[in-house]
């Protein structure tokens, strides 16, 4: 058995997870070794040491103060420089957020040291630009042919300098490889580096902005490239005058400056717009503290913190309030998602001092989706999602007969016994989906072992953007595959083919084989293809479709209206002006 503990909610944290050599095992102070692997990061990052530009020739790695570099028998010991090269490798779930340099820079010039870095084997533009921490140290950053390179200036001061990357999947599954040379934009005459810290970040979860996404103090408006999600950020508490938005390193975001910095502070607001059947799912929070409010709900949001980092938690009027309890790092989950969908939020805090909300990440998702912090733990073996389109029955065999409860811990859920937050051993979990919803994603953590979902009617069309999973087959009704990714991060898989599953009832579950199990976070469902049917009978026509609502208009570019009390077949005379219909399916 995968034994996985409750983890604390940190692992949601922006940065995912984060290694720094000279205080994280087993870098510190060491000596002697070619590779080691980040235990604090639960082994999803492994560093080498090469004595060569390619990385074939293996050399020691060594941490000395607060520095971590290449030990190859010549030039520093500390440092990479000369022909060194040092590789990250990076877990398929997980890439790149932030490499951290320090004494880094060329040497011997007498106007500009500059060393020029390169990183390469990325697998597309990771998104990097140089983080302005203790001056700007990074200049010139370029992306090209898989690798990023950039000058880095030695000020004999500072010489702190962040790279941050929006884009971990480029490096998911990646081994990136640091090299240098003196920069030709500068008359250094030798160069060197040495690393401080790496962060990552998830690279397959669900929608979400991070806060490497956001520019730093050149913009006042942000648009997720999905076009889901709109950033604003604002000068003044009633969201009127614009002020641009600023990012605390990978960490969090806000509006820039201010008492706080890049956080929301007392005589500032951030909104968030979201798209038609769009809503949030999940905030993140970070260096927060006092009384803070998100106005412009239609409804109750269904505020979930499993972190129990707020109280005093009240919904009224669309304004959610609550106090956070310190400035740690807290997910915050929101079980009715339609309650913001197409809604534009306003987040402020009260006026008083200290008070302050740093925005480390914010989730958002479709309303038709079921997420773990919904289904009330070991309650019921029974949960359906509030628009009546899935149902999940959870049970302690396979096929199911016994029934078992559902249980859910902090963002993740399986079925009661055993491993309780898994569906492990015999266990198995049926999904039935009403009408024409049918399965269009799967998001896990913790999961290891062959999955197998049963009851399609066809192949679901099974996709794995991480390219985790293995031994891929769909064969009479049933798919599996094997999904080894024992560690934290959240992974989504996708099905292209919603008629597969469209109002059926599937079954999951693992192959029974000790040390499997599938700890699901979400569930993400949709309507497949709706076609209506136009049938002439006599002096009227007959109108036929599976579901949804009936509407009428006098021209194809619309305003449609619903015809609410139609239903199918639906017969209408055939008198009067032209008319055109549609079905709304929500």
């Amino acid at each position: 058995m995968i034994a996985f503990a409750c983890l604390a909610v940190s692992s949601y944290a922006f940065p995912l997870a984060r290694t720094t050599f000279r205080d994280n095992a087993p870098f510190v102070g060491v000596s002697g070794v070619h590779s080691l692997t980040a235990e604090n990061m639960d082994s999803l990052l492994t560093v080498a040491a090469w004595a060569d530009t390619d990385a074939t020739v293996p050399a020691n790695l060594y941490q000395w103060w607060w520095i971590f570099g290449v030990d190859s028998g010549t030039g520093n010991g500390a440092l990479i420089d000369g022909t060194e090269s040092m590789t990250l490798q990076f877990d398929k779930s997980v890439g790149a957020a932030m490499i951290t340099f320090l004494y880094t820079g060329g040497t011997g010039g007498t106007t500009n040291n500059s060393a020029r870095i390169s990183i390469s084997g990325f697998a597309n533009d990771p998104g990097a630009v140089g983080v302005p921490a203790s001056g700007v140290l990074i200049k010139n950053v370029s992306y090209a042919n898989g690798t990023v390179s950039f000058d880095y200036l030695n000020d004999n001061a500072s010489d702190y300098g962040q790279v941050m990357f929006s884009n971990p999947a480029a490096s998911a599954g990646r081994t990136l490889k640091i090299t240098g040379a003196v920069s030709p934009n500068g008359d250094a005459t030798s160069w060197a580096a040495a690393l401080f810290q790496v962060d990552v970040q998830e690279a397959w979860g669900g929608p979400e902005l991070k806060a490497t996404s956001i520019p730093h103090n050149l913009t006042n408006t942000y648009y997720s490239v999905d076009g889901r999600l709109t950033v604003k950020a604002y000068a003044d508490r009633n969201s009127v005058t614009l002020k641009n938005l600023g990012r605390y390193n990978d960490e969090c975001f806000g509006p820039v400056g201010g008492t706080g910095g890049n956080v929301v502070d007392t005589n500032e607001s951030l909104t968030l717009q979201f798209a038609s059947g769009y809503g949030l799912s999940r905030l993140d929070s970070v260096y927060s503290g006092g009384n803070i409010s998100i106005s412009g709900f239609v409804s109750d949001p269904g505020f979930v913190d499993p972190s129990t980092g707020t109280s005093g938690a009240t919904y009224a009027a669309g304004v959610l309030t609550f106090t956070m309890l310190d400035g740690g790092l807290h997910t915050f989950f929101f079980a009715n998602r339609a309650a913001s969908a197409g809604q534009r939020l306003s987040i402020t805090v009260a006026v008083s001092p200290g008070t302050q909300f740093g925005i480390a990440g914010v989730g958002y998702s479709s309303t038709h989706a079921l997420f773990a912090p919904d289904i009330p733990s070991n309650i019921s073996p029974s949960h359906s999602t509030s628009d009546g389109w899935l149902t999940l029955n959870g049970y302690s065999d396979s096929p199911g007969t016994i029934p078992a409860n559902l249980f859910e811990n902090v963002a993740w859920f399986g079925v009661s016994g055993g491993n309780n937050e898994a569906i492990d051993g015999a266990e198995s979990l049926s999904l039935q989906f009403s009408g024409l919803a049918g399965l269009s994603g799967i998001s896990t953590r913790y999961t290891s072992g062959q999955v197998v979902l049963s009851g399609f009617t066809n192949n679901p069309g099974f996709t794995d953007p991480s390219g985790i999973a293995t031994g891929v087959n769909y064969s009479a009704g049933t798919l599996s595959y094997t999904f080894n990714a024992p560690h934290s991060p959240e992974i989504s898989v996708g099905f292209t083919n919603l008629s597969a599953s469209a109002g059926q009832t599937l079954t999951l579950h693992t192959d029974g084989v000790a040390g499997s199990q599938v700890a699901l976070t979400r569930i993400s469902y949709a309507i497949s293809s709706v076609t209506v049917s136009i049938v002439k009978s006599g002096d009227s026509i007959i109108l036929t479709w599976p579901a949804g609502t009936l509407q009428e208009a006098t021209d194809v570019n619309g305003s449609y209206n619903d015809l609410s009390s139609a239903t199918s077949p639906y017969t209408t005379p055939i008198v009067g002006a032209q008319k055109f219909y549609r079905v709304k399916v929500q």
